[in-house]
């Protein structure tokens, strides 16, 4: 095992290193490679959402929908990129990923059009020390937690996500991340973006949450930082034979000229696996405050937009700013191999309203139990068929969504 004298030996040989990169280009190896792969997810869905009329956004009426059609990437995202490694000497390397998501039904792209929207980062890293990544990616918390999660962060609203928002695949723009692994197993990371681009919604003293009418403001990049949302993302993880334990922090500062815009919601969420090899055993307990970090929405995947419960996530895709606001959510689940080749997936979630909304009588425990079966037909191809019911979705009283898909994922 390393120690963190041999560690700090072993950074300050990569600063003298990339110093001496830069001063003699010569020590750079002039030979590098680029890869192109990607994942293309497709299935076929059901899915059917009810709420009572008088919870919020059924202002008109109680919701009663189902539907059936087409599915995209369900199980992982569909997407496709490129990354690149060049090795610079010295165990030091420069290294890149630009990573697009896309609709495989469709054609279209994914995350708001962008055309790397998954991952667009610059890094550089010395073995054994650790790295930095400059550019948009997935924070902390969705990148320690997705083994954690029996799902992988996939199958929308059984994943992880659902109920930790800021493990929802949260993506943050203009970031600096470093990542240090001071022992053997353990990484430390820290992560600042100057602008997530992420949208916000301002609650106005949380009025609009019962309406569901609160107004959504785009992200952007503004000449004054104040008026950014900005993030903090924190986190550590450990890995080592069967056991993986994981911890992570996230703090949003908001738009300070807008009402709540001082709020800064924070997500801490703390887990762990265990792997008994006829079972693997996952878990997982956080809390956020003063606001929500974008779950996910019902029917997630489907091409069909679902009209009903959509609204009730406060528009996912948003982060709301609301001081006094927050919620606790817990998850227990297993991943069981049936054979070489077949795993079932298994989760239950729970994520309890607290603060001033947790004696409001719209908002109630959410309670999601989920369930899927993958069955790998080759080295890149797998089936897999799932099933999710979820009730009081996104803690609102009677909102309740139930899915049920089948499909086929492919990796090049």
């Amino acid at each position: 095992m390393r120690t963190f004298k041999s560690f700090s030996t072993r950074l300050s040989a990569c600063l003298i290193g990339l110093m001496g990169a830069f001063v003699n280009p010569q020590v750079a190896a002039q030979s590098g490679q680029v890869t192109l792969y990607g994942i293309i997810d497709l299935g076929i869905e059901y899915g059917r959402i009810r709420q009572a009329a008088s919870a919020p956004s059924s202002q008109s009426g109680a919701i009663n929908e189902s539907y059936l059609g087409m599915a995209n990437g369900v199980q992982s995202g569909s997407r496709w990129g490129l990354k690149g490694v060049e090795a610079l000497g010295g165990g030091l390397s420069a290294d890149f990923v630009l990573e697009g998501g896309f609709n495989s039904a469709t054609g279209t792209s994914a995350q708001s059009g962008r055309l790397f929207g998954r991952q667009s980062t610059l890094g550089l890293s010395q073995r054994e020390v650790g790295r930095i990544d400059v550019g948009r990616r997935i924070n902390l918390a969705s990148d320690y937690f997705l083994d954690i999660d029996p799902f992988s962060e996939g199958f929308g609203q059984a994943n992880i996500g659902a109920s930790f928002g800021s493990a929802n695949t949260t993506r943050y723009g203009n970031m600096v991340l470093v990542q240090a692994t001071p022992l053997t197993g353990l990484t430390l990371g820290a992560g600042y973006s100057f602008a997530t681009q992420l949208t916000a919604i301002y609650a106005n003293e949380g009025n609009c949450i019962e309406t569901q009418s609160c107004p959504v403001q785009a992200g952007a990049y503004n000449f004054s930082s104040a008026q950014n949302m900005r993030a903090l993302t924190l986190g550590a993880r450990y890995k080592h034979g069967p056991l993986q334990l994981a911890l992570a922090y996230d703090k949003l500062a908001g738009d300070v000229t807008q009402t709540q815009g001082a709020a800064q919601p924070s997500e801490w969420m703390v887990g762990g696996a265990y792997d008994f090899n006829v079972v693997r055993v996952s878990a997982a307990v956080g809390r956020n405050s003063n606001g929500f970090f974008n779950g996910q929405a019902a029917g997630t995947g489907s091409v069909t937009p679902t009209a009903g419960l959509v609204a009730t996530t406060w528009n996912t895709g948003s982060v709301l700013f609301l001081p006094g606001v927050s919620s606790s959510s817990y998850m227990l689940g297993i991943n069981a191999p049936l054979s070489s080749q077949m795993n079932l997936l298994s989760s239950v979630q729970l994520m309890r309203p607290e603060g001033i909304i947790a004696n409001n009588t719209s908002f109630k425990l959410q309670q999601i139990y989920s369930a899927a079966l993958t069955q790998q037909i080759s080295p890149r191809t797998n089936l897999y068929v799932y099933t999710s019911l979820a009730r009081n979705f996104a803690v609102v009283n009677s909102a309740e969504s139930f899915m049920f898909g089948v499909g086929m994922r492919h990796k090049f």
